[in-house]
């Protein structure tokens, strides 16, 4: 006996309704959103160290700084004069250091996929690396180790008019700080990650301008004569609130800026990552600006005490010069030094 049509229909029925009920497999794009989120909120500080990559401009800069640093320095050992330990160790650790790091490690891997490691690289680029290699004074161990006839074009380059506006510390921060907010607020940022050549561009922009700030402000030779200790210890003042410009403004921003990137938008809260990194870029600013401008205050103490030993000396000879034949003191020329010091009575010297 064959079956009912009444059960043919319900198997139809059945078997009709049996797909509405069925699990749905996810999509190629929700699978390969899943994956982005993952890699963005996968960066962790363990990954700076284990991460690695190279960068073309920053491996050869890198070692172009450790070879003709270390040949100064074999130069001055040569000659008889002292090795600066503490400034090698400056410039090695926290300058090659930092440039290795920002440009050939973790930073640099996950720059594509995390707000976070973009921003801090930026800020370290742009912040660390310059104040490192300040502190080693290349450009004082070169004249040092070459001596005086082989540092003339340099001598001309860093003396000449172009470089002397480029490298003023006050222009130079404001433009080191534009640069820096321009790179989050315009496709700046978006076209490095997708393209190589803008990427090395990119390091050598942040670095250079860094740069050119913070060697005159360190070095004395590379500023203008009225550019006193007392100017820079200001200009330093004033770089350390323009350095903090960039970090606030991203992490204060309501919305996202710059032109979209997909992986940092995979993240569950891109916003929350903007904000995370622009506090890494502040934090950054802050911890490089206030020893550097305590340096700055300190490189003002020892000025004004080379002045005040200059200035004593030259009292000390001038009494001498006016004692008598039996040695005593001629009272009645004798003044208070502020009254013949051309600082203050406007006499030339």
């Amino acid at each position: 006996m064959g079956p009912s049509p009444r059960g043919d229909q319900g198997d139809r029925r059945r078997a009709v309704a049996l797909p509405e009920f069925a699990p749905r497999r996810p999509s190629q794009d929700s699978l390969r959103a899943e994956e982005q989120a993952r890699a963005v909120t996968a960066f962790a500080p363990a990954d700076l160290v284990t991460s690695w990559v190279v960068s073309p401009f920053g491996t050869g800069l890198a070692l172009f700084l450790t070879v003709s640093y270390a040949a100064g320095l074999v130069a001055l050992r040569r000659s008889g004069e002292a090795v600066p330990v503490l400034r090698s160790l400056a410039y090695y650790v926290v300058g090659v250091g930092s440039l290795v790091l920002a440009t050939d490690g973790g930073l640099a891997a996950s720059r594509g996929t995390s707000f976070v490691a973009a921003a801090a690289q930026s800020a370290v680029l742009a912040a660390v690396t310059p104040v490192g290699i300040a502190l080693g004074d290349p450009v004082g161990l070169a004249r040092r180790a070459l001596g005086a006839g082989r540092t003339r074009g340099l001598d001309r380059l860093l003396g000449s008019r172009g470089a002397r506006v480029v490298m003023f510390p006050l222009l130079a921060s404001v433009v080191a700080t534009a640069l820096h907010l321009l790179l989050f607020t315009t496709p700046w940022l978006a076209g490095s990650v997708s393209h190589g050549w803008l990427r090395e561009a990119t390091y050598a922009v942040l670095l250079v301008s860094g740069l050119v700030f913070v060697l005159p402000l360190l070095t004395e030779e590379l500023v203008p004569a009225w550019c006193t200790a007392g100017v820079l210890v200001l200009i330093a003042f004033v770089d350390g609130l323009l350095d903090a410009v960039p970090g606030v403004v991203v992490m204060a921003s309501p919305a996202l800026l710059g032109a979209p990137v997909a992986t940092f938008l995979a993240a569950q809260d891109a916003l929350w990552q903007q904000r995370l990194g622009g506090g890494a870029m502040f934090g950054v600013a802050e911890v490089v600006g206030l020893p550097l401008l305590a340096a700055t205050v300190l490189a003002w103490v020892r000025s004004d005490a080379r002045e005040a030993a200059i200035v004593d000396a030259r009292l000390d000879r001038e009494a001498r010069e006016r004692q008598g034949d039996d040695g005593a003191p001629d009272g009645v020329r004798d003044r208070p030094w502020w009254e013949t010091d051309p600082r203050f009575t406007r006499r030339s010297p």
